[in-house]
C-alpha cells in the first residue's frame, strides 16, 4: 500500500469522526475508552482518551492541543472560532493556513471535502506523513470549527491509523461552545424558603435542590446566618454564610500579658466566645477562604483572577449612611477570587466574594465576616451557578418580626441588609458580564491573529469589514475595492481611509 493509500485511509476513518464532531468538537455522549487506555481530562475544558505512553498538554495562549506518542507520533487539535459562515471552500482555505501554522514548512496538497462541513488534505513534513482535517458548524455569530492533524513517519503511521482515529473521535469539549456563544439558559423555578430555626430571614431557592442552613445561635448577642444550596445532580454548590466562621479580636499586648496568644479563644462575657487572629481583609480572606473551605475535596487548585472591590464598599456604606448607621472607627474591605480545580477527575470552576469589618472598641481590634457568598460548579454549569447566587443574594429577607425580637437591632436594620444585599448581587451579577465581555474580545482577537486579518470600519457606511493584516494604513473608494499601504498616502481620488479597530 503507498503513501497515498495509507493516508486516504486514514482520513476517511477520521472524516466521519470530523462529521460526527461537526458540532464544535464535541458531543454530548462520549464514546467509550478503548481497552487500556486512560481519559486524560484537562483543566483547560477537554478531555480526550491517550494509549500507554502518551501524553497531551495545552496551550492557553492559542486554544492548541498536543497530544504525542513514544515514537514521535504527534496529534494537533485546535478549536477555533470565525466569524462568519464557511463553504468547503472557504473552509479549505482556513485548514491550509492553519495547518501551515501548526507545521511550518510542510508541503499540503489541495484540500477536498470530506462531507457537508468537512474538508481534509494530505501533507509531509520531511520523511513524515500527515493529514489534516478541518470541520466546522455554524452559529447565530460564526462558525466553530476544529483542526484535526496527524503525522507520524511513514512505517508508524500506517500502524498509528486506528490510535490516530480513535483519539480524534474521543476528544471532547467539556467548557463553554468553542465559537463563546452562551449556552441556552435553562428555565429555573424558585420558591422560597425560610429559615427553619428562628423564622430569621427567608430566601429564593430553586426548586428540588437540596436546601440546608439557617440561623445559627450560639450566643444571645452571636447569631449567625448560613445556607447552602447543591443542585440534584450534585454539580452547582452555592453557600452564603458560614456559620463555622466567629467573630474576631486581634492580637494585643494585653491580650497577650493575659495568655491569649493568637489562634487561642477569647471570651469578653455574654456567652461570646472569640478568636485571636489578626485582620484580614476581604481580598486576603477570600482567597484563604477559597482554598480552604470552597475547594475542600478538590485536587490541582489554580486561583485565578482575584481583586479587590471598593466599589462593593461604597456600595454598602451609602446604604448605611442612609439609614443613619455610622461606625466611628470601622472599616469594610471586600474582594474577590475565581479559581480552577478538579473534583472527582472533572474541571471545575469557582467563586468566592467576602467582605471583613474591623472595627476599634475600647482599644480592642474585633473583626468579623460581614459578607461571604461562594459558588463551585462543574464548567459547564458555571453560569447556572451564578445565576443561582445573584439569585439567592438579591432574594434575601429578613423577619421584621424576628428583628424586632433581637435586642440592639431595629426595623431599619432589616432595610439595610436588604439593600446591601441588592448591591452585592448587582457587583457580582456585573463581575461576571465585564468577564464575559472580556473573554468575548479575547476570543476576537485570538481569531484575527489565527487568521492573519484584522477588523476595519468604513467612516461612511459604518460597515466592519475583515481584511488581510499586513498594512499599516487601509483605504476603500465608492466601488469598494480595498488598498493597504505602509504610509499615510492617499492611493487615489476616490479613497477614503478606513478606520482600524484594536
Amino acid at each position: 500500500m503507498n503513501r497515498r493509500t495509507c493516508a486516504w485511509r486514514a482520513a476517511a476513518a477520521w472524516a466521519a469522526a470530523a462529521l460526527f464532531l461537526a458540532g464544535g468538537c464535541g458531543a454530548a455522549e462520549s464514546p467509550s475508552t478503548p481497552r487500556g487506555w486512560s481519559e486524560h481530562r484537562d483543566p483547560q475544558g477537554f478531555t480526550v482518551p491517550l494509549p500507554p505512553d502518551w501524553s497531551a498538554a495545552s496551550d492557553t495562549r492559542t486554544g492548541r492541543i498536543t497530544i504525542r506518542g513514544p515514537a514521535d507520533e504527534e496529534v494537533a487539535i485546535w478549536p477555533v472560532f470565525i466569524p462568519g459562515p464557511l463553504d468547503a471552500s472557504a473552509a479549505g482555505a482556513v485548514l491550509g493556513r492553519l495547518a501551515e501554522r501548526v507545521q511550518p514548512g510542510s508541503r499540503w496538497e489541495a484540500p477536498e471535502q470530506a462531507g457537508p462541513s468537512a474538508v481534509r488534505a494530505i501533507g509531509r513534513a520531511g520523511s513524515q506523513a500527515a493529514v489534516a482535517i478541518f470541520s466546522w458548524a455554524a452559529s447565530p455569530r460564526g462558525s466553530g470549527g476544529c483542526l484535526y492533524i496527524a503525522r507520524a513517519a511513514d512505517g508508524p503511521f500506517r500502524q498509528s491509523e486506528e490510535i490516530f482515529s480513535s483519539i480524534m473521535a474521543g476528544f471532547r469539549v467539556t467548557g463553554p461552545p468553542s465559537d463563546g456563544t452562551p449556552a441556552k439558559k435553562a428555565a429555573v423555578q424558585y420558591v422560597r424558603w425560610t429559615d427553619p430555626r428562628e423564622q430569621a430571614f427567608s430566601v429564593e431557592v430553586p426548586a428540588r435542590w437540596k436546601v440546608q442552613g439557617g440561623l445559627f445561635r450560639f450566643a444571645s448577642v452571636d447569631v449567625r446566618g448560613a445556607i447552602e444550596l447543591v443542585s440534584p445532580d450534585g454539580e452547582v454548590r452555592i453557600t452564603a454564610g458560614d456559620a463555622e466562621l466567629p467573630s474576631f479580636t486581634e492580637p494585643s499586648s494585653m491580650l497577650m500579658m493575659t495568655g491569649f496568644q493568637e489562634g487561642s479563644w477569647y471570651s469578653p462575657g455574654y456567652g461570646v466566645n472569640m478568636m485571636v487572629r489578626r485582620y484580614l481583609p476581604g481580598l486576603a480572606f477570600a482567597r484563604e477562604y477559597a482554598e480552604s473551605r470552597v475547594a475542600r475535596g478538590c485536587t490541582d487548585v489554580r486561583i485565578g483572577e482575584s481583586r479587590e472591590r471598593p466599589d462593593a464598599v461604597q456600595a454598602v456604606n451609602e446604604v448605611n449612611a442612609r439609614f443613619g448607621v455610622y461606625g466611628i472607627a470601622q472599616q469594610l474591605t471586600a474582594g474577590e477570587v475565581f479559581f480552577t480545580a478538579r473534583m472527582g477527575g472533572r474541571p471545575v470552576e469557582g467563586y468566592c466574594f467576602a467582605g471583613t469589618q474591623q472595627t476599634q472598641m475600647s482599644g480592642m481590634g474585633l473583626w468579623k465576616v460581614e459578607h461571604l457568598f461562594t459558588a463551585l460548579a462543574a464548567v459547564e454549569k458555571k453560569d447556572l451557578a451564578r445565576d443561582v447566587l445573584v439569585h439567592l443574594i438579591e432574594s434575601y429577607q429578613l423577619n421584621p418580626q424576628w428583628v424586632a425580637m433581637q435586642q440592639g437591632i431595629t426595623a431599619n436594620t432589616s432595610k439595610i441588609v436588604s439593600q446591601t444585599h441588592e448591591e452585592i448581587s448587582g457587583i457580582i451579577q456585573g463581575t461576571y458580564e465585564n468577564r464575559q465581555r472580556s473573554d468575548d474580545e479575547i476570543s476576537r482577537r485570538r481569531s484575527n491573529a489565527m487568521l492573519e486579518v484584522e477588523d476595519v470600519v468604513d467612516p461612511v457606511t459604518g460597515r466592519e469589514l475583515k481584511i488581510e493584516s499586513g498594512s499599516d494604513y487601509y483605504w476603500i473608494d465608492h466601488r469598494g475595492t480595498i488598498v493597504g499601504t505602509d504610509t499615510h498616502t492617499l492611493p487615489g481620488l476616490d479613497f477614503r481611509e478606513m478606520i482600524r479597530l484594536p
